[in-house]
């Protein structure tokens, strides 16, 4: 009855609007009656045969980390020297082009996209001078003091701060979480973006999308995947994946997060061309778990790499996958409805990783008491977690 009541409502509020709009000129907006679609295999939405899906801009900001990534590999392999003004300029966007270091041109950027408390303690901007000095420098890394250290398995070396975390590691997940899982919780996840009084009844001026449609979409390109992205993915289309979805594959053989995912965003995304909020609002929320849930998963992945290079006596490597799960804990703290507390999380950065947040005192009873911590928090990785 209450979703008898609502559809009445809203096609009642629709004719009233269309009868307002013969008499006012209501800006040229085009009104919208639901169209009472069944949610699509892919993400592909369109109206009058034409797309209404579009996250151009978050396309462009992934692309600005990957170049940031692969200008932080050259000084890990001491190919250039590194330049902290550089980095500053790709991650401003200066010139639209990065300052040169972009292949393309933007009008985007990372920087006005940033977690604001990050943003305010230079979070970014600490991280870039470091690496550029390690790569000045030249130096050994070691207990205290920054510098290269030596991956076991590749020979290949990398760039760590005095605390021994990878510069690279903790750039390219730290804008994962500061910009990447930022916009989509606080901002497109946020009531003043997908709220319920979010317009969704008119088309936005001279485009074939509500606002709400567009936020929705724009919180699925911080994401990122293939348009058909399942779980099962085949390894022949692995390089499809970015960033986050990339890790939701990495875990998703053992906890289905591909499968979870795509769905509420499917879901959602059709609830809202049917103009039913309430479906909208479930699948946003199921959304806020999932999503934490692959960081917290991916956290204990590299939780139990990190065990595995102790084990054989690789520093090196040890310090690579520890910054990663540096870098993929701490990324949780940018959900507003995460399960786990800002206090859990600076225990497992600043004690079990390490006395004092450094990496060279981590011990194996310091990482199975974080991971064992993360298990309790989100307990469907109970059965799985030896395996992630």
């Amino acid at each position: 009855m209450f979703i008898l009541k609502k559809h009445t409502f809203i096609y009642s509020f629709i004719a009233l609007s269309m009868a307002l709009c013969t008499f006012t000129s209501c800006d040229n907006k085009e009104y919208l009656e639901p169209q009472g679609i069944s949610i699509p295999t892919t993400y592909q939405f369109t109206r009058d045969g034409a797309s209404t899906v579009s996250f151009t801009g978050q396309n462009e900001r992934l692309d600005m980390v990957s170049a940031i990534k692969s200008y932080l590999v050259t000084g890990d392999k001491k190919e250039a020297v590194l330049s902290a003004e550089v980095l500053n300029d790709a991650y401003s966007n200066e010139g639209d082009n990065g300052n040169g270091l972009f292949s393309f041109t933007s009008t985007k950027q990372l920087k006005d996209k940033t977690f604001a408390p990050d943003l305010d303690n230079n979070f970014m901007e600490n991280l870039f001078a470091g690496a550029a000095a390690v790569s000045q420098s030249g130096a050994d890394a070691a207990n205290g003091t920054a510098g290269y250290i030596v991956r076991e398995n590749s020979g290949n070396t990398v760039m760590v701060d005095a605390n021994g975390r990878e510069f690279t590691q903790l750039i390219e997940k730290g804008l994962m979480g500061t910009v990447m899982y930022n916009q989509i919780f606080n901002t497109y996840f946020s009531d003043d973006r997908t709220g319920d009084e979010v317009e969704n009844i008119a088309l936005k001026e001279g485009k074939n999308y509500t606002d709400l449609e567009h936020h929705w979409d724009e919180a699925f390109g911080y994401w990122n995947p293939p348009l058909d992205f399942t779980s099962n993915w085949p390894e022949n289309r692995e390089s499809e994946d970015r960033f986050w979805s990339h890790y939701s594959n990495t875990v998703d053989p053992l906890l289905q997060t591909n499968d979870a995912i795509m769905q509420a965003f499917l879901a959602g995304r059709t609830a809202i061309v049917n103009n039913d909020l309430f479906e909208k609002t479930r699948q946003r929320n199921i959304l806020f778990d999932q999503l934490e849930l692959v960081a917290a998963a991916v956290s204990v992945h590299y939780i139990n790499n990190t065990l595995s290079h102790l084990n054989d006596g690789s520093t090196g490597e040890a310090f690579h996958t520890l910054s990663e799960a540096w870098a993929f804990v701490n990324a949780l703290t940018y959900s507003p409805k995460r399960e786990i507390t800002l206090e859990q999380i600076e225990q497992i950065k600043e004690t079990d990783f390490g006395a004092d947040g450094n990496f060279w005192n981590v011990t194996p009873e310091g990482l199975n008491r974080a991971k064992a911590m993360l298990v309790s928090i989100y307990p469907v990785m109970g059965a799985v977690k030896d395996e992630l």
